[in-house]
């Protein structure tokens, strides 16, 4: 009797064909979920790159001009017999400012870098040493489906950023560094 009933191929295909669709639905709900969550992570870590940027352009002009700049260190970086170059150094306070502004105003929806479901925008962390300036940004992504049995409406989202000026020496015909 029960090999009877597990060879009989009779049935609805229905049942079948609305599982596998059921299936299909979900897991592009989830895949738009995904991608909206990478796109906005994506354009929070673009608005903290240029942030970032804007805020390493402020020269420290004390210590850019100090003794230890003078022609003799060029001189012997020249040479190769010097120290390393640390880079260019920053004024911490002027970049962690222009920093704060570029946020603001490459974070509002006007500037076209922000996508529409990225919203609250806050600086957590700025740490400059001198030499570089890092920032830590958080964000709120609005997800565009809510998944039945989740509830997850949005997800937060953190971009970490770090960068300095540096030197660029360039080598002419001679051989000679050039700075």
């Amino acid at each position: 009797m029960i090999r009877k009933f597990l060879r009989d191929e009779r049935g609805s295909l229905s049942v079948l064909i609305m599982s596998l669709f059921l299936m299909i639905v979900t897991t592009l709900l989830i895949l738009t979920n995904i991608s909206s969550v990478y796109l906005a992570k994506r354009s929070l870590t673009q608005i903290t790159e240029a942030a970032a940027q804007r805020g390493v352009r402020n020269l420290d002009l004390d210590a850019y001009y100090r003794s230890q700049y003078n022609a003799t260190k060029l001189a012997l970086n020249v040479l190769g017999e010097g120290e390393r170059d640390p880079g260019i150094p920053i004024d911490c306070q002027k970049g962690a400012g222009d920093a704060l502004d570029s946020i603001s105003q490459l974070g509002s929806n006007g500037s076209g870098l922000i996508r529409e479901n990225l919203t609250e925008i806050k600086v957590e962390a700025i740490e400059c040493d001198g030499f570089q300036i890092s920032l830590r940004t958080s964000a709120t992504v609005n997800l565009p489906f809510i998944l039945p049995f989740t509830g997850i409406r949005d997800v937060e989202v953190i971009s970490e950023v770090g960068t300095f000026g540096e030197r660029k020496i360039t080598t002419n015909y001679y051989g000679i560094n050039i700075g």
